[in-house]
């Protein structure tokens, strides 16, 4: 399908003013490049949609479809227009952009969505914009900041290299197809050995991590159903498949290797020989009483260790509130969903997601808890119709914040309280972090201008950011 270039300004005034998704401290004029990208994208392949309207519909979907807050869920452009296909996302902010894989694809007549730093200046400064072909070393692109709207070619380098090659400050790119039917990933898997799915439950994307943990960096954002490759023996791997606070070392079908979360993915067997994977051995079937083995004479003692306890799990109950109509299970984190059963009131189900994620969700609005209810049966339940039962028995919990969608181009951790620290860290919106002072003192500065946070991130490193932009 050919791509015909249309220009749209996510500062256009038929929209500029519009809140973006479902945060209402932002707008399609201020942090809705992306937005706008996705929309010039889809009216090449033929479609007529305004920024305005795509906004809609992305949202009319639920959240966690289309938008978590203001940020874009990259698949969820798939539901709303099937003839255009989401692939993968690739994060390189701390390497080269991939242009050779950027360049056959505009060479094939695919069109991509990257985001760049558009300033040379310390900080990522990030902008989306739409490439759609090459030009000599340059790339032809749809810029959505200006207005009125370009209305002839512009060159990516021309207006925002300023002395940088593409390769230094294309910071993220991601891949869509258009056609009549999906197009695979890959055509082949990428490499032999065992392979996992990415679930279908996962409609925002799987992260593809640098390492395994919550807080490493992204290296791309893996589409349900994307089959990944194992890069462990199968001795380590497979028992972890679809167990919390568990990692995956795994290569994608573009190539790119990293960590995701064992628990949102499914075995789907092997292709051809592993490398490095050894057979599980099989169990032996547990002796009849006859068959039991007598104890010698002088047995040896043999201690073996002892194995980790297993993190205490979080058990809820359904608040009375639902009254005699009860509570629905769904198959997705959205009011738009598939029930799968009705919980009464007073029903007591176990959360499938770490403590730490669980319990900051439980009685607050617009938030979808995992859990298994008593017969067996996963799925989201909202979590401002649960009340907590238990706690993990230990310290009492500490205040978890959120990086708030307004940081969109990342929240910076400092070594001291002050905008002249020195930058530890970026993080992106959405990160939980965990405060270290007393959460009285700590709730009264949150969303104020001017206080700090001290705060440590998942992976244990410390620092202070700015209060006014997180949030509970």
């Amino acid at each position: 399908m050919s791509f015909t270039p249309k220009y749209l300004s996510q500062r256009d005034p038929q929209w500029i003013n519009e809140k973006l998704g479902f945060d209402d401290t932002v707008t399609i004029g201020t942090d809705g490049s992306a937005l706008v990208c996705l929309s010039m994208l889809v009216n090449g392949y033929g479609y007529s949609e305004t920024p305005s309207s795509m906004n809609r519909k992305l949202k009319d979907m639920g959240s966690g479809i289309g938008f978590l807050g203001s940020l874009i869920v990259w698949p969820g452009l798939t539901r709303a227009y099937p003839r255009v296909i989401f692939h993968r996302i690739v994060v390189c902010r701390d390497r080269p952009a991939p242009l050779n894989e950027i360049n056959a694809s505009l060479d094939a007549g695919q069109p991509l969505l990257i985001e760049i730093d558009c300033s040379p200046s310390p900080g990522l400064q990030n902008h989306w914009l739409v490439l759609y072909a090459r030009q000599g070393n340059d790339y032809l692109m749809l810029d959505p900041w200006s207005q009125p709207p370009d209305n002839a070619p512009v060159t990516l380098a021309t207006r925002y290299g300023l002395g940088r090659a593409p390769s230094e400050f294309i910071t993220t790119v991601a891949w869509y197809t258009a056609g009549d039917s999906p197009i695979p990933a890959a055509a082949h898997p990428p490499g032999t050995g065992t392979y996992v799915r990415v679930q279908a439950a996962v409609t925002a994307g799987l992260r593809l991590l640098s390492a395994p943990g919550i807080s490493a960096d992204a290296v791309a954002v893996e589409v349900p159903g994307t089959l990944l490759l194992c890069l462990e023996p199968d001795t380590l791997a497979l028992p972890k498949i679809g167990v919390i606070n568990e990692w995956l070392q795994v290569r994608d079908p573009g190539g790119s290797e990293g960590f995701v979360a064992a628990r949102n993915v499914d075995r789907v067997g092997d292709f051809g020989p592993a490398q490095e994977s050894t057979p599980l051995p099989a169990a032996a079937p547990a002796p009849t009483p006859a068959q039991a083995p007598s104890l010698p004479e002088t047995p040896e003692l043999i201690i073996a260790p002892a194995a980790p306890a297993a993190p205490e799990a979080v058990i809820v109950l359904v608040s009375q509130s639902v009254g005699p109509a009860g509570l629905r299970l769904r198959d997705l984190p959205t009011e738009n969903s598939d029930t799968l059963a009705i919980l009464p009131a007073g029903a007591e189900l176990t959360s499938l997601e770490p403590a730490g994620q669980a319990l900051p969700k439980i009685g607050q609005a617009d938030q979808w808890l995992s859990v298994r209810a008593g017969s067996g049966v996963t799925g989201y339940v909202a979590a401002r119709y649960m009340e907590l039962q238990n706690a993990p028995a230990s310290t009492p919990l500490p205040l978890m914040v959120l990086v708030s969608s307004q940081a969109s181009a990342g929240l910076h951790l400092r070594d001291r309280p002050s905008p002249n620290g020195n930058i530890c860290e970026i993080l992106m919106p959405g990160t939980l972090l965990t405060v270290l002072e007393p959460a009285v003192t700590a709730q009264a500065k949150i969303g104020v201008v001017n206080q700090w946070l001290n705060v440590k991130l998942p992976g244990g490193m410390t620092g202070y950011v700015a209060a006014w932009y997180v949030t509970t």
